[in-house]
């Protein structure tokens, strides 16, 4: 056979069974992994009693997120962006469902992670619009919420955003962040007020 002709041999890639995808924690064996991802199913599962919420609640409140994250996307808005408004933990669940990540038992925070072009679509198909990160401007300019993590360092406006990011260790540029946090209030006669606050950080460009 001509050696013109001969097919080059695949490259050999190593491909990690045991990471897990969002929150890119490596475990030992994929039981780990197995077992991880029983414990995030527990936290997304809704509890057999709690009573059905109306699908036009849901819908409006769904609205209300959208409408506080394009007030962020101003023209002049650039770098960490956080919109937060009064949810109760159940509705909280109801529309995050299947991508609660995380959740701290000492104050019963959850977490979604949302990142690249896949959380993109992820949360357009939660908030029902494909628009949901991006506003539009005259002369065909726009701002967007920033989800694409590839090759940012290639362009010099991202690398200047960058070096802003690094001053907010907490949120990582191109990730899209979901909380939600119980705040408490006591007065002087130790009379207690509980409120659930739904928390969202993302970064516009």
């Amino acid at each position: 056979m001509n050696k013109e002709n001969e097919i080059p041999p695949l490259p050999f890639i190593i491909i990690n069974n045991t990471e897990c995808i969002i929150c890119k924690k490596i475990f030992k064996s994929s039981r780990g992994l197995f077992q991880h991802k029983n414990i995030i199913r527990k936290y997304n599962k809704i509890p057999a009693g709690q009573e059905k919420i109306p699908s036009f609640l849901i819908n409006k409140f769904k609205e209300n997120i959208v409408y506080l994250i394009h007030r962020r996307l101003g023209k002049k808005n650039t770098g960490l962006q956080t919109v937060s408004m009064d949810c109760p933990v159940d509705l909280f669940k109801e529309i995050f469902k299947n991508y609660i990540h995380y959740y701290t038992k000492r104050t019963g925070a959850l977490k979604c992670v949302f990142r690249g072009s896949t959380g993109y679509q992820e949360l357009s198909s939660i908030f029902d619009d494909s628009n949901w990160g991006v506003k539009y401007y005259q002369q065909n300019q726009k701002t967007v919420v920033q989800l694409n993590d590839q090759n940012q360092e290639e362009n010099p406006l991202n690398k200047l955003r960058l070096k802003k990011a690094i001053k907010n260790p907490k949120y990582s540029y191109g990730e899209l962040i979901v909380e939600w946090k119980q705040k408490k209030d006591i007065d002087a006669k130790q009379n207690v007020r509980n409120g659930g606050f739904v928390y969202i950080h993302f970064f516009v460009s």
